[in-house]
């Protein structure tokens, strides 16, 4: 182990003899000049180029990406369609599944006598399908009875009666 690890200064180090060299090194002189170069630049061709075949090439190159292009975006096309299709199935499935949960609630909140329940869930249903004969029914006959205790829903009663 030798050097400085950090436990206080060893005296072993601050003690030593520096080496004898091993050879004797010649003095290098003091100053040598460089060559003076007088070079003439000049801008030179050092590859003939075949402007024939770059022409070629380039243009082949460009012909196989169109084509490569136009495969690429018929196949995504063909794709974004698919998935459109499958969204709106999917939205659609979704849409009645809520539609019927909203039409059996109501439908159990009149059960139970909570009309403003009922007319809250009817009023859902109808934002998502407002041309279902069914619902149009319950809602006319929920907004009828709560006409008769609010006037309030009597304004509602006769814009859906208006429209149907």
């Amino acid at each position: 182990m030798g050097g400085y690890m950090g436990f206080g200064l060893q005296k072993w180090i601050y003690s030593r003899k520096p080496r004898t060299k091993m050879y004797v090194r010649n003095r290098l002189s003091s100053f040598t000049p460089l060559i003076n170069y007088s070079r003439n630049f000049q801008l030179k061709p050092s590859i003939r180029e075949n402007k024939l075949l770059n022409g070629i090439l380039t243009i082949g190159i460009l012909i196989f990406m169109v084509i490569l292009m136009s495969l690429l975006i018929q196949k995504f096309t063909i794709y974004s369609k698919r998935q459109s299709e499958k969204i709106i199935t999917m939205n659609g499935f979704k849409n009645q599944k809520a539609f019927n949960f909203l039409i059996n609630s109501g439908t159990n909140q009149l059960k139970q006598d909570n009309i403003t329940g009922a007319y809250s869930e009817f009023l859902l249903a109808y934002k998502i399908y407002p041309n279902n004969e069914e619902l149009n029914q319950l809602l006319i006959e929920t907004l009828s009875i709560l006409c008769e205790d609010d006037k309030v829903y009597c304004k509602d009663l006769n814009i859906l009666m208006i429209s149907h």
